[in-house]
């Protein structure tokens, strides 16, 4: 559990509760699947990030109740390991009865308060933030086809005033307050600009593959336009949840457009595991004071939690509690640089013997190709990248994996579709997991033949399928490691 000192949570329903009109309470009601936990986001300075919360302890029966200094109106959102339940719009000195049900997608999330109206209203928003909605590139995805810039400006706006009208109509009618409407606004108008951002951002990538629906003129100007009209020093932004990406946004058209940075560069600075470093020192060229910190902040956090376990992350962390000795965000970052360490420091012990690389695979150009240099009758056959959460979600169970496979005399075979660029990323990566079997990184051929037989440009990873001593598969589709009893009555199916 994450502590943090200004934040007072209650473990029994017995205690007495001390509220101020600078605080808010929550008492909570969970049904269904029950949690040990439930987190919420800390708005510290009214900020509002998936990454900075604080827990608390939820009772047999489902019960929980939090107290959270506030002094201004703020959104608080409610969670477990990333999964939403829903969000708060809290303003100062109030008291709020939210009931959970965690497993009614229908009616999950219910608020109790004198401006529960608003509460449900914005809880029905499906990209209220990274957690529910995803990240911009979702909502641009609505405008890609679309080549003239005042129609794109017009249906986005369009988009937003739909979204707002029913807020407009509780104000109206002084069912939510000025504070309450006004945050939701702010947040909506930043949200719809960076779709904006976004897609301008998009078309600047596919200038490269003569796909842009945009001339290099038009996607400049609105890309320029929109830090005008909403630019990243309002103080104001800080309390969306989308701050991040949208100041992400920003420093990529400064960098990108402004400066005019060679994407080679970048990727250079990719290769020599400097691109972190690179994007700090570009951030603080535009930002500065609080805002400088947060998103410093959320930099390493949103990194570190892709569990790519880079060295730089620990160096960037260790700059910025330099920089910033007394920052609120500091206790939030230890727990996820804390793992990175560990993989670093295993970098050191020797290597597994079970764990081999195969020779000479830069020349398998196919699935047949890979079995046939190896000696064995079925193969299990795991496809993976470092980039990819859900792959390495499975390699915690390996251990009964391994056992069943040597039962039934079945060969481990690992095939990555990581580029070249992250070689050095895959080895390390073998090393910390301690995947034992025959491992290939795929070139080309091979990722195209992996895809032909998927039967889809976008194969879906990880992807575990079984194949005979010459590398034809027997079964296309089995479990992983976390469904080993499942995997086990396919094999014995075989």
């Amino acid at each position: 559990m994450k502590w943090f000192p200004l934040v007072l949570f209650l473990l029994f329903s017995g205690l007495a509760i001390c509220q101020t009109k600078n605080s808010i309470q929550i008492t909570g009601k969970i049904t269904g699947k029950i949690p040990d936990i439930i987190e919420y986001t800390l708005p510290i300075h009214g900020i509002d990030y998936f990454g900075f919360t604080d827990s608390a302890q939820i009772d047999p029966n489902g019960n929980f109740q939090i107290i959270i200094p506030l002094d201004k109106t703020s959104f608080i959102d409610l969670s477990n390991s990333y999964k939403s339940y829903g969000t708060l719009i809290a303003e100062p000195g109030m008291v709020y009865k939210v009931t959970i049900n965690t497993e009614n997608s229908e009616n999950k999330f219910a608020v109790e308060s004198p401006n529960q109206k608003g509460q449900v209203l914005y809880n029905q928003i499906p990209n209220r933030s990274m957690i529910v909605g995803g990240h911009f590139e979702l909502e641009t995805k609505k405008y890609l086809q679309d080549s003239i810039p005042s129609e794109i400006e017009q249906k986005i706006e369009q988009s937003k005033e739909a979204e707002m009208a029913g807020f407009k109509k509780l104000l109206k009618e002084k069912v939510i307050s000025k504070d309450f409407y006004h945050l939701v606004e702010i947040d909506r108008d930043y949200f719809h600009k960076g779709i904006q951002g976004s897609l301008a951002f998009i078309n600047y990538l596919f200038v490269a593959e003569n796909k842009n629906k945009l001339s290099n003129e038009q996607f400049t100007k609105m890309w320029k336009e929109i830090f005008q009209s909403n630019p990243v020093t309002n103080p104001e932004l800080l309390s969306s949840p989308w701050f991040y990406f949208y100041v992400e946004n920003f420093l990529r058209y400064n960098e990108l457009i402004l400066e005019k940075t060679d994407p080679k560069i970048l990727a250079e600075f990719h290769k020599k595991g400097q691109i972190h470093t690179h994007n700090i020192d570009n951030a603080k060229k535009y930002l500065s004071g609080l805002q400088l910190e947060y998103y410093f902040a959320a930099y390493i956090y949103y990194e570190a939690i892709n569990n790519n376990y880079e060295k730089e992350l620990i160096t960037l962390f260790d700059l910025f509690k330099k920089e910033y000795p007394s920052s609120s965000y500091t206790p939030f970052l230890e727990p996820v640089i804390i793992p990175i360490i560990a993989f670093q420091n295993k970098q050191a012990e020797p290597l597994n013997e079970k764990v081999k690389f195969v020779n000479n695979a830069s020349h398998l150009n196919s699935v047949n190709d890979v079995i046939k240099s190896l000696n064995g009758k079925q193969y299990y056959i795991d496809i993976w990248a470092t980039w990819c959460g859900p792959c390495k979600a499975e390699f915690k169970d390996n251990a009964k994996l391994y056992q069943l496979l040597k039962s039934k005399n079945i060969t481990m075979v690992y095939i990555s579709i990581d580029k070249e660029s992250r070689e050095k990323q895959w080895k390390e990566m073998i090393h910390f997991y301690n995947l034992e079997g025959y491992h290939i990184r795929a070139n080309e051929k091979l990722d195209a033949n992996l895809r032909s037989l998927y039967g889809n440009q976008s194969m879906g990873i990880p992807w575990h399928f079984l194949t005979n001593e010459t590398g034809d598969i027997i079964k296309k589709n089995i479990s992983g490691p976390s469904e080993i009893e499942n995997l086990e009555k396919q094999l014995n199916n075989n």
